[in-house]
């Protein structure tokens, strides 16, 4: 939790001063926050349920004339999966737990829509460094916990999703719905596929 918080912290001062830097050419900075629901997929995937999270961060938009912008972004972000067998209190019960801090870069494309809302699309690379990975099991009223050595410290994907703003006070007020694809395997030295999968949901304001 300790080095989690290190980390978002440096990330914010670096944006804070990036933004500071060469606030001339930018056309907002934010902060946002949301819930995730994340999964595995792939060929060596079996009967894995979809697990709640969260993710939170700040973003800086450059502007690219009244239709394009360029977003990056960094967030931490949880994944994973749950996987459950029977039910009640013997099921045997097993969530997988991934923390990123990740670093999408998105291409926005503003609709000609009229009106207050501004509706956009998005997409864009996604790179995410892993803080943690971890696998819980429960069973029979007891709980063992074991760290994950075999899974990549990145992880690369493509984000994708659509969004829309407001303006509220003095800035706007942001809402995007988006799903990361993982594109290459969470694990190393083993061959097998399996690979992260989140939809977002967040709430962001732009200054």
């Amino acid at each position: 939790m300790k080095r989690t918080c290190a980390v978002l912290l440096m990330a914010g001062a670096a944006v804070l001063l990036f933004s500071g830097s060469v606030r001339a050419g930018v056309a907002g900075f934010g902060v946002k926050a949301g819930l995730s629901y994340a999964n595995i997929h792939g060929h060596d995937v079996y009967e894995q349920r979809s697990r709640m999270g969260f993710g939170a961060g700040a973003f800086l938009t450059f502007g690219l004339g009244s239709l394009l912008a360029v977003q990056p972004e960094v967030l931490f972000v949880t994944k994973g999966s749950k996987y459950v067998n029977g039910s009640g209190p013997d099921a045997y019960r097993e969530i997988l737990s991934l923390d990123y801090i990740e670093v999408p870069v998105l291409i926005k494309f503003f609709l000609p829509v009229a009106g207050s809302f501004r509706f956009h699309l998005f997409a864009g690379p996604s790179l995410a460094f892993k803080l943690r990975a971890g696998v819980k099991a429960t069973f029979g009223g007891e709980t063992e916990v074991e760290t994950l050595d075999n899974v990549r410290n990145m992880d690369l994907g493509l984000a994708a999703g659509v969004g829309l703003e407001h303006p509220l006070g003095r800035g706007k007020l942001s809402l995007d719905v988006r799903y990361t694809a993982g594109m290459s395997s969470l694990t190393k030295g083993t061959g097998d596929d399996i690979k992260n999968g989140v939809l977002g949901i967040f709430v962001g304001y732009s200054f």
